[in-house]
């Protein structure tokens, strides 16, 4: 029992310790947007994750390969519709990541409907008659679930889930979960809002519910601390997190 632990517990920590993400979003007075979105892990979890694929551990890709695909897909994806894009790696003695900096020309006529739905949202959609910046979040898939998803879309029968698991399984499952969500919990997404995005409050949106969520001032700055991934809960639901401006 002690292994089987083992083998849950392992997989989750080097998989979900030590990374933080920023995004700063400052208007300027011709309407236009600065972003700044940084994505930063300890390099030793992504050393880790690379052991474990050398070692037919772990399937999908480690932090570093999704950093350098993003690196190519991204100015494919917000060509044309923003400027100065600028992406770098962000490589010290204890960290890596990604950071990236672009200009959106005017924030309230951006066109958002040509922005893929990513598990992060670059550019948050504005809303300037509501007064509302609207940051949507979808969980990150799962490789497994990836695959389930490109059989179907190939027109195969999605799996259903398998109701004979032995009893010792299902505790082991259950096990596994409350893990994931202890590890989960301390990952923060960090949005800080320039002088002219000054809230009046902020609240997260999940189907009916609705939860208000704390926002802290430095001077001029207005920082969300979010604890993403305990947001999206035991079954993994995307949400709204909505910015009332003032």
């Amino acid at each position: 029992m002690k292994k089987q632990v083992a083998l849950i517990i392992l997989p989750l920590f080097l998989l979900t310790q030590c990374f933080q993400i920023s995004h700063i979003l400052d208007m300027r007075d011709d309407g236009s947007l600065d972003v700044r979105w940084l994505f930063r892990f300890s390099k030793s979890l992504d050393q880790a994750q690379q052991g474990q694929q050398q070692a037919g551990e772990k399937k999908g890709q480690s932090l570093g390969e999704m950093v350098e695909k993003q690196k190519k897909d991204l100015p494919d994806s917000l060509k044309g519709l923003v400027k100065n894009l600028d992406l770098k790696k962000i490589e010290s003695e204890f960290d890596s990541g990604m950071e990236v900096s672009f200009q959106v020309p005017d924030y309230a006529k951006f066109p958002f409907d040509k922005i893929k739905k990513e598990d992060f949202p670059l550019i948050p959609r504005y809303f300037p008659d509501k007064k509302q910046i609207v940051f949507h979040f979808e969980p990150v898939k799962k490789p497994e679930e990836q695959k389930k998803d490109d059989k179907t879309k190939d027109g195969s029968k999605k799996e259903s889930p398998s109701n004979g698991a032995a009893p010792a399984d299902q505790s082991m499952d259950q096990m596994g979960k409350q893990i994931t969500q202890l590890f989960l919990s301390s990952v923060r997404y960090q949005i800080f809002l320039g002088k002219k995005l000054n809230p009046d409050k902020v609240v997260i949106k999940k189907g009916k519910d609705e939860k208000k969520v704390d926002i802290q001032r430095i001077s001029d700055i207005t920082m969300i601390d979010l604890p993403l991934f305990a947001m999206f809960g035991e079954k993994e639901e995307p949400f709204d997190m909505v910015i009332y401006l003032k």
